[in-house]
Parts: structure tokens; C-alpha cells; sequence
């Protein structure tokens, strides 16, 4: 539709349509994000089943408590990757709360394949199976993140496979990648404070098959929610919104938001619903990422006018800058010094 339009226009490009429908889950599992960079293919896999191949203690920990096991294959690298680049892969992945990051190489031949180095040691005489279930081949460098919670163990691994990309240059720079990513979950739980949140916003409709068991089993409910991204970034984000007083009313409660509380702050929108506000959603489009991405920059700063700096400055009319004391007497402001 409107993107094949425009790049067709402006840049004489064809893109293949329709665009790929990814679920949120399976953009987690494969790829750690919910933004993933598709040029490239290096999806992550289950490796739980090493919990019953070898003695590794973490591996078995994770899975015990409720966890997983993620595995990443990055085919012949072995030998370019030595013990300090892994080491600064590992650090990518704690910024995502990984505790660590497991790793081995595959070495030997395709028929009597070895591991060698890092934890190698937990599956001796269980390399082919390892290797055979993870599709793995001599000079394959196999990384692994463990958790108790699996989002963490994705989204650790994931940030490893987003840095490989770019480290081993795996994306192609004139190659666009889009897709959907779809079937949102709609509630998220707050550990904090002991509740549930929306993970987006409270006005997006839960998609009708879960609407009689909204208030039994938050956690299992999708919303009507859709974000569109184009290699590694999310370019558009959208949504239906609740349109019904009575359902937009449960998820306040859901959310925390008694009755009284509910209809101080938005009494207002569920008194317009009942005059029969029509089914109704949209998207919205950041104009200054797909103008950066289809001129193939990696900062907005590039090609926006008058960008600021990284101190919040604008150069180019020394913004912020000290305000007349006539003009804050004008606004009726008063500054107060701490």
C-alpha cells in the first residue's frame, strides 16, 4: 500500500508484498526483540534439551525454575572469534540482565563433529547430538543464554544476534526489510507493585476471542495492536481502540482503577462511547525514521532540520538560552531556586 507506493516513487524500488506477519511471541523466541532485523536469518533456537545431554548446573537451574535455555549458531566464526570477542559479546548481553553467556566451538568433521572451549566439557560424547539438533557444522561458533525468566534469555541472546549483524556485516545495505509484528500481549505484569499494567495503553481492544476471560487470566490476552518494522527498527505503531463504555470500564478495574477512580479520570470518554462511537483505530508513522533509513543513515539527527546535540542544545539558534525577565513577567511565571 503506502509504503510500496512511496518507495516505488521516490526511489524506483519494488518492494515485495504483502509484508511478513510476525506474533509478537515468535519475534521474542526467534530474534529477542520485537523489532528484528530480518537481512539476515541466524534465528535464535530452544537449546533446553542440553539440560538432559549434559551436567552444565546453569542450564539446568534456569530450566528448573520455571525457565529456558536460548541457542544462537553463528555459522564459520569459529576461529575469528577469540575468548576477549566473546567476552564483549557476553557484556552486550548482561546490559540485557543475562547473568552470562554460555559458548563452544564446533570443530572435528560434519560425520564426528568436536566441541572445544567454553562449556565443551558438560557434553562429552554428546557433540552430534548437540551439533545435529542445532544444525550446527565444523568452524560454527554456538552461543547460549540461560534464565529463569525467558524473556530475558531472549532478549539477552537477541542483542548478541543484533551486534553480530552489524560486527560480521550480515545485512545487506540496499535490501529492505519489513514486516507486522502482530498479536501484542495486552497486559503485562508489574512485579513492583504487585499488579497489572497494559503493556501498550489502556484504550487498545483485546482481541474478541479473549474478551470472557479478560479478568481470569490477564497474562493470555492479545490486544488489537500492530507495529511495523523495517531492519531492526519500528517504524509505524498502531492499534483498534475500545469503542464499548462497559469493556473499556474492565480494563480499568483490571488495571487497577477502581469504579470511582476510573470515571473521575475518564468518565468523560466512556460517557461519549455510549452516543455510538464507531469502531475505530489508526497508525502512526515516524517520518523522520523511514526518511533515515531510506537514506541509509543510522541517526534521525541526519536528516531532520536543526537537530540538537546530545546536550539538548540547538546550535543554530543557541536554544536553550537565558529568557528575558520581562517575558517571564508576561507568562506570569515564577522561578523558584532550591
Amino acid at each position: 500500500g503506502m509504503m510500496s507506493a512511496v518507495f516505488k516513487e521516490t526511489m524506483g524500488i519494488d518492494l515485495q508484498l504483502p509484508f511478513p506477519r510476525i506474533a509478537y511471541d515468535d519475534a521474542i523466541d526467534l530474534y529477542g526483540t520485537d523489532k528484528p532485523e530480518l537481512r539476515f536469518d541466524m534465528k535464535m533456537q530452544d537449546g533446553s534439551f542440553l539440560v538432559d545431554l549434559g551436567s552444565f548446573q546453569a542450564f539446568k537451574d534456569a530450566c528448573t525454575a520455571g525457565g529456558t535455555v536460548k541457542a544462537l549458531v553463528v555459522p564459520g566464526v569459529a576461529e575469528a572469534y577469540s575468548r576477549k570477542k566473546i567476552e564483549e559479546l557476553e557484556s552486550t548481553a548482561k546490559i540485557y540482565k543475562a547473568k552470562g553467556l554460555g559458548w563452544t566451538k564446533v570443530a572435528g568433521t560434519q560425520d564426528a563433529p568436536l566441541l572445544e572451549g567454553g562449556i565443551a566439557k558438560f557434553f562429552a560424547g554428546k557433540e552430534a547430538e548437540v551439533c545435529t539438533t542445532l544444525g550446527a557444522k565444523p568452524g560454527d561458533l554456538l552461543l547460549f543464554v540461560a534464565d529463569a525468566k525467558k524473556k530475558i534469555a531472549c532478549t539477552a541472546l537477541g542483542a548478541v544476534r543484533t551486534r553480530l549483524g552489524k560486527d560480521l556485516n550480515l545485512c545487506d545495505p540496499d535490501q529492505f526489510a519489513f514486516a507486522w509484528i502482530v498479536d501484542f500481549p495486552m497486559f503485562e505484569w508489574n512485579e513492583e507493585e504487585n499488579k497489572w499494567d497494559t503493556a501498550h495503553h489502556m484504550f487498545t481492544m483485546p482481541q474478541e476471542k479473549y474478551h470472557a476471560t479478560l479478568e481470569s487470566d490477564p497474562g493470555s490476552v492479545k490486544g488489537d495492536l500492530y507495529d511495523l518494522v523495517l531492519n531492526g527498527y519500528e517504524l509505524a505503531s498502531g492499534s483498534i481502540r475500545i469503542h464499548d463504555p462497559d469493556l473499556q470500564k474492565r480494563i480499568f478495574k483490571i488495571v487497577g482503577f477502581d469504579e470511582v477512580e476510573g470515571q473521575k479520570k475518564f468518565g468523560f470518554l466512556t460517557e461519549a462511547f455510549k452516543y455510538g462511537a464507531p469502531p475505530h483505530g489508526g497508525i502512526a508513522p515516524g517520518l523522520d525514521r523511514l526518511v533515515m533509513l531510506m537514506c541509509k543513515e543510522t541517526s534521525i539527527k541526519e536528516v531532520i532540520a536543526f537537530p540538537k546535540n546530545t546536550f539538548a542544545q540547538s546550535p543554530m539558534d543557541d536554544c536553550p538560552s537565558e529568557v528575558d525577565p520581562q517575558q517571564i513577567e508576561d507568562l506570569h511565571l515564577i522561578i523558584k531556586k532550591d
